[in-house]
């Protein structure tokens, strides 16, 4: 008697959880299914905007396409590119970055038309820090 209610609990807990679990799914994909907002890449976090400016410019300094990096800039809806680029060069002047990240950054500024004296010196390949 004591073998027959052991297997009635162990029946019943495993049909609670496939009851459980089948009424989990149905909840998440029918009733209330994930709903993605704001996923557009212009709605990105400054920092990680930032980072995919450097990238861009990076991505220039190997292929010298400017068409390309504009089209890719556009993607972050900037007011104006060639201002944000130059502001992120200087910032990264500022924080003593990489020299290889400031030289891409400046490089990408002048070619979109933002020319600042600050960022001469990185615009050549024979320039170095001031």
């Amino acid at each position: 008697m004591r073998r027959g209610r052991s297997r009635q609990i162990v029946l019943l807990l495993t049909i609670g959880l496939l009851v459980g679990t089948g009424l989990g799914l149905w909840y998440g994909w029918i009733v209330s299914p994930l709903e993605y907002t704001d996923t557009d890449i212009a709605h990105l976090h400054p920092a990680y905007r930032d980072d995919l400016v450097l990238m861009v410019s990076e991505a220039y300094a190997l292929d010298a396409d400017r068409d390309t990096a504009r089209a890719r800039l556009a993607l972050l809806s900037l007011p104006d590119p060639a201002t944000a680029v130059a502001d992120l060069a200087d910032k990264a002047v500022a924080q003593n970055a990489p020299l290889a990240h400031i030289r891409a950054l400046a490089r990408l500024a002048a070619a979109l038309g933002a020319q600042r004296d600050s960022l001469r010196p990185y615009q050549s390949d024979a320039g170095g820090a001031p």
